[in-house]
């Protein structure tokens, strides 16, 4: 795609013989909001930095806001905030003091400096509770949140975080969701965590990485579609369980579980299929004197599941190569 407001082309780091990104693209359009997704040491944190510009690539393109990173870094960087996972602050200053200082840094405007410090403190939970306090005296939690509250300060187009929800509760994620949402269509923010059913609910795209390739990306639907071997359905059955269970052998198809529901000859069965294999359990309940379909539902996979099916593809297909 043309006209990203990141572009990455045929991207290539090595560290001495090892290969973190082995000649990667993609782009990234204007206000979405993109989640970067790998197993440990899957390249995820080399793409940040050199995002970033923290460090260089060792082959391909980078381009930020129409800005050669590897050509121009301090330009690339001026509209671009950068969290790391590792999140570093000065353990000598207070929290309302840094992100002034930051915000300084930043270009903000010295009229507006306060006034956007104090905004971005309430929405990152620390405007009442920590604004005065040393950030050496901080939990975990309230430091993951000093750094989101950095990288959300001033006018930045481009935000890239690096796990920022390590450290945080439940209450404090969701916070951090409603900072993602409010901002969504302005700035383009591209994320990379663990947390996988959080990505799933705040981004619009995502991009799989496994041993620095590439090996899937597009939205949720999209993704779901491309990896899909069976389909998961949930389905209402009344009947006898043994013969329900007799009618899923004799089809080939597993039963993944299996509950009963209020009614004694009711249950409530999840399973996986083929289409063919699911028109011909369709037609043998049908058929069957004592079995009632009451409902049969499709389940979408979840980011965890389209992950897990993608990098297990990928691993596959490597091992057929080999052979």
């Amino acid at each position: 795609m043309i006209g990203g407001v990141i572009i990455v082309n045929n991207l290539v780091k090595s560290y001495g013989q090892s290969v973190a990104l082995n000649g990667i693209s993609f782009t990234v359009e204007k206000g979405s909001v993109v989640g970067l997704i790998g197993p440990n040491g899957a390249g995820k944190s080399s793409i940040l930095k050199i995002l970033a510009g923290l460090i260089s690539g060792t082959l391909g393109d980078v381009i930020v806001n129409g800005i050669s990173v590897a050509s121009d870094p301090i330009k690339a960087k001026k509209n671009t905030s950068f969290m790391a996972e590792n999140n570093p602050l000065p353990d000598h200053m207070r929290v309302g003091e840094y992100l002034r200082f930051r915000a300084e840094l930043k270009g903000v405007p010295a009229r507006k400096i306060r006034a956007n410090t104090e905004k971005i403190m309430r929405q990152c939970d620390l405007y009442y509770e920590a604004r005065h306090r040393m950030i050496k005296t901080l939990s975990k939690g309230y430091r993951q949140r000093i750094g989101i509250a950095d990288a959300m300060l001033g006018d930045s187009e481009v935000v890239i975080l690096d796990e920022p929800t390590i450290g945080l509760d439940p209450h404090q994620i969701i916070g951090i969701r409603k900072i993602i949402d409010g901002t969504r269509g302005m700035r383009t923010i591209l994320i990379s965590s663990h947390i996988l059913s959080e990505l799933e609910t705040v981004c619009d795209n995502f991009i799989i990485i496994n041993r620095g390739n590439i090996v899937a990306a597009g939205t949720l639907a999209g993704l779901a579609s491309d990896v899909r071997e069976k389909d998961t359905f949930l389905a209402n059955i009344r009947g006898s369980e043994l013969k329900i269970r007799e009618i899923f052998e004799a089809n080939g198809t597993k039963i993944s579980s299996l509950e009963r529901l209020r009614a004694d000859d009711e249950w409530s069965i999840r399973f996986s299929a083929t289409e063919k294999n699911h028109r011909s359990l369709l037609a043998k309940i049908a058929a069957e004197s004592g079995l009632f379909a009451e409902k049969i539902c499709t389940i979408e996979p979840s980011l965890e599941e389209i992950f897990l099916r993608a990098t297990r593809r990928y691993r596959d297909q490597n091992l057929e190569n080999k052979l």
